[in-house]
């Protein structure tokens, strides 16, 4: 008995931490975000899940030996391009998430600031909704295995003029997250 209570002392701990971390990284990622995406206001309440961002690195890092016409996926930089996650960590990482399948909610203590209006996605679509015309989607972090990176997949949207869609990678400077690169589908007009 006194072995669970411990062990379940430890998992809350390292999950309060855990949480922490990924607050953290939300927070610094949306300072700097909003400095050039400041009309956004709303949140999609869902989130994306976290291997979007994963999946996205992926597909950059197989087609990073391919033509320039043949590239799908590319870093926002030009190249030569340096890979911070290697294919070992991504299997890694695809193995430790394969069944978080959960769909997440926001809400409002998950960040610091800006507030927002939080909305489900079905009456996002509504017409009476149609006022709010900038507005988000986002995952939560996806952290490496060594705690150096994060992934995010961030989508911002435009009501009548389409949206943009990023997976970010992060990395941990000087006490604060800091976007090293981001990943888009090339051939994906937004």
């Amino acid at each position: 008995m006194k072995k669970t209570i411990i062990a379940v002392f430890i998992t809350l701990l390292i999950s309060c931490s855990s949480t922490k971390v990924e607050k953290e990284i939300i927070n610094d990622f949306l300072k700097k975000e909003f400095i050039t995406d400041k009309y956004i206001h709303v949140l999609v309440e869902e989130a994306i899940p976290r291997t979007k961002a994963l999946q996205y690195y992926e597909n950059a890092y197989n087609d990073r030996n391919l033509y320039v016409g043949e590239i799908r996926f590319a870093p926002n930089n030009p190249p030569p391009y340096k890979w911070e996650i290697d294919s070992i960590e991504i299997i890694n990482l695809k193995q430790k998430y394969k069944n978080d399948t959960l769909i997440y909610h926001w809400k409002k203590s998950d960040f610091i600031k800006p507030k927002f209006i939080f909305l489900n996605y079905d009456k996002l679509r509504r017409p009476e909704n149609q006022n709010y015309n900038y507005g988000m989607y986002l995952s939560k972090p996806l952290i490496t295995s060594d705690k150096k990176h994060a992934f995010l997949f961030y989508r911002s949207f435009a009501f009548g003029s389409g949206s943009s869609e990023k997976a970010v990678l992060l990395k941990k400077v000087d006490g604060n997250w800091v976007e090293l690169y981001h990943y888009n589908n090339i051939w994906e007009i937004n």
